[in-house]
């Protein structure tokens, strides 16, 4: 930054005004203008001082908070608010970019994790990009904010349906507590996330590689941790590396996120050039899926760079495609039928695209990749078909 950033911080009850003071004073380019502890003295400091961004604490969840951002946003449109939460209490988040907050992050978190959102925040409000974005790697984020609705699926052969297009493909799996990736594309995870938190050294796209685990399609991984516990060890602030260094490399990076709005999936849809959202035919994941589809748009998301996916589009379960445009109030762009050899393919870990290339599944998959691409998506050759079952053979003989 070539300037100075003033930032004012408001702490909430519960929070400890030093811990919070030191995490963002830690930089030389940024300076507080002040620190406010409770929520009731901040609007006269708001009046009285005149900041850059405003950085609002608070424990669980508190309506203070969510008042004291509203307003903020109301006397000053152009002022990036970003939160440091403890605990994430059911709607809080939702709330939060309601309310007009333009990032979260949930506490502990490290310095360089929150003057990394506070610079991007001012660079996003100042519509700075970089010089060489055009030339990036697209960042696709599929997301299904109720578990079960066929994210992985829809990852793993839109990922491979690109590669068979002539794309460099990488995909993260960021359900980093119960990832199934490596299980859908028959992966033995002989290197994860978790590993490459573990190392030494700086990232760059030399080191990342040696993580990344091929498949036979073409498409690179980087594989959640294979145990629970290992999740923690995976920052917010590495995730946004990865990306980028990603991004520097391949054509196309596909992101499989978890259910829900966690912080790791709110970085990545922050990063993201293409969101692509999951459902299904049941009342709960439909509810979940508006719910979703409201929180992209309080969060500024671009509705040109949301695709809808309709997964086990025709199940006889009283639910219509035409109620789901009516609960939605948007069509699905893509609708992936209910095939038995979906289910078959995912068992046999060989993705559709390439297990069945001509069924109406693959011929979907690949209408999804025209869409995020905006180029045709052929079939895959009979080479790759047979190397994607050769590489299952060989999976199960090392088990």
């Amino acid at each position: 930054m070539a300037s100075t950033v003033r930032t004012l911080v408001v702490v909430d009850h519960g929070v400890d005004v030093h811990d919070l003071t030191n995490l963002v004073t830690s930089d030389t380019g940024i300076s507080v203008v002040g620190v406010v502890d409770g929520m009731e003295e901040a609007w006269r400091t708001l009046e009285d001082s005149s900041c850059d961004v405003l950085v609002v604490a608070c424990q669980g969840y508190s309506e203070r908070a969510l008042a004291l951002i509203g307003g903020a946003i109301k006397q000053e449109p152009d002022r990036p608010v970003l939160v440091l939460a403890q605990g994430a209490p059911s709607g809080f988040v939702r709330r939060t970019f309601e309310a007009g907050a333009d990032d979260i992050l949930m506490l502990p978190q490290t310095p360089d994790a929150v003057r990394f959102s506070i610079h991007k925040l001012v660079a996003r409000k100042s519509q700075k990009t970089s010089p060489s974005a055009e030339n990036q790697g697209r960042l696709i984020c599929v997301l299904g904010p109720k578990g079960g609705s066929g994210k992985t699926l829809v990852s793993a052969n839109l990922a491979v349906a690109l590669a068979a297009a002539g794309q460099r493909v990488a995909i993260v799996d960021l359900d980093l507590q119960f990832g199934d990736v490596a299980l859908s594309l028959a992966l033995s995870p002989e290197r994860t996330f978790y590993d490459l938190a573990l190392a030494d050294g700086t990232l760059d796209s030399q080191k990342l590689d040696a993580y990344l685990m091929p498949h036979s399609s073409g498409v690179y991984v980087l594989l959640a941790p294979t145990r629970p516990d290992q999740a923690s060890s995976i920052s917010v602030e590495l995730i946004r590396d990865v990306y980028a260094c990603l991004r520097s490399t391949f054509d196309a990076i596909i992101i499989d996120t978890p259910p829900g709005f966690t912080a790791e999936v709110i970085a990545t849809i922050d990063a993201a050039t293409d969101l692509v959202i999951v459902g299904m035919l049941d009342a709960a994941s439909l509810k979940n899926t508006k719910l979703g589809l409201e929180t992209l748009e309080l969060m500024g998301c671009d509705p040109q760079m949301i695709r809808m996916v309709l997964n086990r589009s025709q199940s006889q379960v009283g639910i219509t495609q035409s109620d789901v445009a009516k609960v939605l109030g948007r069509s699905p762009d893509i609708f992936i039928p209910s095939d038995r050899e979906i289910s078959r393919s995912v068992n046999e870990a060989v993705p559709i695209v390439l297990a069945k290339p001509t069924s109406e599944a693959a011929i979907a998959f690949r209408q999804l990749a025209s869409l995020v691409t905006g180029g045709a998506i052929s079939a895959p050759g009979q080479d790759g078909v047979e190397a994607a079952h050769g590489r299952r053979r060989i999976f199960g003989r090392k088990n």
